[in-house]
């Protein structure tokens, strides 16, 4: 998730754990440093590799072994902090710096981009799609909750914050679970048989949810509205070619531009669309996109004919077209008029 929303997770469970008697400032910062520590990966850079940042991004960074790393690195710089004050060893900040970079961890497993939890056992990147990158309902309260509890060295206020998170991700859960059921009756219904379906959130709600399935070569989306004491509601949105293997265009066996392809592919999941552009193709990550019915991937790969390492590149593509806005609020809303009824 979020920067903010890593940091007062961070406090709150620095402010939680602290030892009685300690320093509850220091412990708060242990946390926080620990919480945001993770994404220190952003800067990890490799010449001529265009997929550095998917391929380290959530990678042994954020993984349950490296979480002693960063909780003794936190708990080090908070003491060297109040290094003035009387009784703070880093040891009694340990316990803080490793709450604090749990809760990034498990922060980040309930996003949909994916985390290498259990990193080296294995690398799968584990997604619960409960909530969005960025919600300002989860984040506002829990930031609120986590300032006063700093400030006024409470450890209930930093309870209730962290009681909110977790309660709206469980109930990010439950949205998702439900969002699922409802699509694939639905998808039942119309003897459409998908090879692979899934439910993500979208930004700053859990009311509207992005469906993505793929059906005879095609990637169909949708956008899903459950809100409470409402109908359930569904509008179809584009549809994009799916990429294979045996695509026109795809580079030559072996080469920069097919190893970038397989390597995205795995970061993908194969979550995989298809265009032809200018000089060559486009291999993009449905999984993704600005609107929960838009088909336009927010990243891809483009490679050449001949897919040499000049022909290849990471293309993102993170534009907000006029209209976006509108358009998303009338999906949150209900006004949109290409809504049908999801239970029919």
């Amino acid at each position: 998730m979020d920067n903010v929303t890593h940091a007062a997770l961070g406090i709150t469970a620095g402010v939680i754990v602290h030892r009685r008697g300690g320093s509850l400032p220091a412990a708060a910062l242990a946390g926080l440093l620990a919480a945001e520590a993770p994404d220190l990966d952003i800067f990890i850079r490799q010449s001529g590799d265009p997929l550095v940042a998917f391929r380290w991004h959530r990678h042994f960074t954020h993984s349950f072994v490296f979480m002693p790393v960063w909780a003794v690195l936190s708990a080090w710089i908070s003491a060297w902090f109040f290094r003035r004050r009387h009784n703070i060893g880093w040891r009694s900040l340990f316990l803080p710096g490793l709450a604090g970079a749990l809760t990034h961890l498990l922060c980040d497993g309930c996003t949909s981009y994916g985390t290498m939890l259990l990193w080296p056992f294995n690398e799968t990147r584990y997604a619960w799609d409960c909530l969005p990158i960025i919600d300002l309902f989860a984040t506002l309260p829990l930031l609120v909750l986590a300032v006063l509890a700093w400030k006024r060295h409470s450890r209930n206020l930093a309870t209730y914050g962290m009681l909110w998170f977790v309660s709206y991700a469980l109930l990010g859960l439950l949205q998702h679970a439900r969002a699922e059921k409802k699509m694939e009756r639905w998808l039942s219904d119309r003897r459409i048989e998908p090879e692979r379906i899934a439910v993500k959130p979208t930004i700053s709600n859990l009311i509207v949810w992005r469906a993505v399935w793929l059906h005879q070569g095609q990637w169909q989306t949708a956008a899903l509205r459950l809100a409470p004491f409402s109908e359930a509601k569904i509008a179809l949105g584009e549809t994009r070619k799916a990429w294979t293997p045996g695509s026109p265009g795809n580079p030559p066996a072996y080469s920069e531009g097919a190893h970038a392809i397989a390597d995205f592919s795995r970061f993908t999941g194969g979550w995989n669309t298809y265009d032809q552009v200018p000089g060559g193709i486009a291999i993009g990550d449905i999984r993704f996109s600005t609107l929960p019915t838009s088909s336009r991937p927010l990243w891809a790969v483009h490679c050449g004919p001949n897919g040499t390492a000049a022909e290849t590149e990471l293309v993102m593509n993170r534009s907000i077209n006029a209209g976006d806005g509108s358009k998303l609020w009338s999906l949150i809303d209900g006004s949109e008029p290409g809504f049908q009824s999801l239970d029919k």
